[in-house]
């Protein structure tokens, strides 16, 4: 059934994971330097892109995946089971993409920190990946629910 509360969990983790492409990951201050790391790469306080240190993974890719795949799983309503094995997935690809954007992240302040002390603000799009996480955990347990009624319902006949 389409009309489930999983299905509401796994549009808004594909919302969350959609409009993470549009906020910075962090914010990085070198003395008079600041620097944003987006999802598209690295990229100076007036805007211009820093070649020499861009992230090795396309985190635009990567986020828009992690916001299809939430899609691709509501679309499996009738098939239960696969459906779970895509909210696993779902779990384990959002803990790749937040590990990569850890490493990604402390990465740029080993690269920034020869400049001297680096400060760093975390933006929305670096909790993205939990809430997606949390998220897709929540449609697991409603599916999970949903399983376990239409079993009991089998028992009954």
């Amino acid at each position: 059934m389409v009309q489930r509360k999983q299905t509401l969990f796994l549009a808004l983790a594909a919302l969350v994971a959609g409009l993470a492409n549009l906020f910075p990951f962090a914010t990085y201050t070198v003395a008079d330097l600041q620097v944003l790391f987006r999802s598209t790469g690295l990229f100076m306080g007036d805007g211009t892109p820093v070649e020499e240190a861009s992230p090795k993974v396309p985190f635009a890719a990567v986020l828009g995946l992690l916001a299809l795949l939430p899609l691709v799983t509501i679309a499996f309503y009738k098939d239960r089971a696969r459906q779970l094995r895509f909210v696993r997935f779902i779990h384990l690809f959002a803990l790749g993409t937040l590990a990569f954007a850890i490493i990604t992240d402390r990465s740029i302040q080993v690269y920034l920190g020869g400049r001297g002390v680096v400060h760093v603000t975390y933006g929305a799009a670096f909790a993205a990946p939990l809430l997606v996480l949390l998220l897709a955990f929540l449609a697991e347990r409603g599916i999970r629910k949903d399983e376990a009624l239409i079993r009991s319902m089998d028992r009954l006949r």
